[in-house]
């Protein structure tokens, strides 16, 4: 298995995403409820080296060698936790940036570094960075996200506002509605009139799609998702895409699953989509894994959701 590199991963906004994990565990400034790559181990806002840029450059060239011919739509860095966390960012950025120019490179943030304007001097290089605000109010943002200890959401988005300002790439902002816990009226408010002033180039907002680290899936109805739409002027929701399974004429591996579902729980759809593989191999694949006791269903409605972690 791979130490770092992990998919290629469906994304309804990056498409075929090629992750590469900055941390190598669950290590992030916040525990959200509805984290779909479970539990955070190590809450944390201090900048370490996590993982080592000639390891990560390693794998990443030998997956493109391996893979010749199959082009994600992105590279993104995300993972198990934050990757602004990992002082080495923006070398690991220039590094990928320099083997591998034609392929957009994305970083997922939840914002909360942003405010340092070294993390933002170093997401510089980077194509396209998807920051995420959930609320404005900051008892919802304790409820929900679960942050460090002092984390205020106001300097949050005041960093998140001067990053905006001087980064040079495009802005995918992302919002996610939890029923009950952050889609009040008051924080509808204060974030339409944050946008308004912020420099971006789109607003996404999400709802959870799989379980969660604290909570199963939950979804906002119908009427609330319309009104909170409406009041944000978001597009309406995008069909994920990619390749049809079985496309790469390639048996997806124990590994390349194990590692893909270690940071994300997946269908054995989603993970067909996102490998080109075809699903009686992966369902056998899958089959297998769980026979060893390396990997877990989760059951939601009528989906099965695979994973490797307890939720």
């Amino acid at each position: 298995m791979a130490d770092y590199l992990f998919g290629p991963v469906m994304s309804s906004r990056l498409g075929r995403s090629l992750g590469i994990d900055l941390l190598g565990d669950r290590i992030c400034s916040f525990d959200c409820l509805y984290c779909e790559s479970g539990p955070t181990l190590k809450k944390t806002m201090t900048r370490q080296e996590y993982a080592d840029p000639g390891a990560i450059l390693a794998e990443l060239e030998r997956w493109l060698r391996d893979n010749q011919g199959d082009k994600p739509d992105h590279i993104t860095l995300g993972g198990e936790g934050e990757p602004c966390l990992n002082l080495q960012l923006g070398k690991i950025i220039r590094d990928i940036k320099k083997i591998q120019p034609d392929i957009p490179l994305a970083v997922l943030t939840n914002s909360s570094l942003l405010g340092d304007h070294q993390v933002l001097e170093e997401l510089g290089s980077a194509d396209v960075v998807l920051p995420s605000l959930d609320t404005l109010v900051q008892e919802e943002f304790i409820r929900l996200n679960r942050p460090c200890a002092g984390l205020d959401i106001q300097e949050i988005a005041g960093g998140l506002e001067t990053f905006c300002k001087e980064f040079s790439g495009r802005v995918l902002l992302e919002i996610l509605l939890v029923p009950g816990i952050n889609d009040s009226r008051e924080n509808m408010e204060k974030i339409t009139a944050f946008l308004k002033n912020l420099d971006h180039e789109r607003v996404d907002l999400t709802v959870m799609s799989r379980p969660g680290a604290h909570m199963q899936l939950k979804t906002p109805d119908h009427e609330t998702l319309h009104r909170w739409q409406r009041a944000l002027h978001t597009p309406p929701a995008r069909a994920e895409k990619g390749m049809e399974p079985g496309t790469t004429g390639r048996a997806a591996s124990a590994s390349t699953i194990m590692d893909s579902i270690r940071r994300r729980p997946q269908t054995l759809e989603q993970l067909c989509s996102a490998l080109g593989s075809a699903p009686e191999e992966t369902s056998a694949v899958l089959h297998r894994l769980g026979r060893e006791q390396k990997v877990r269903a989760l059951g939601h409605r009528k989906e099965k959701f695979y994973t490797l972690k307890e939720f």
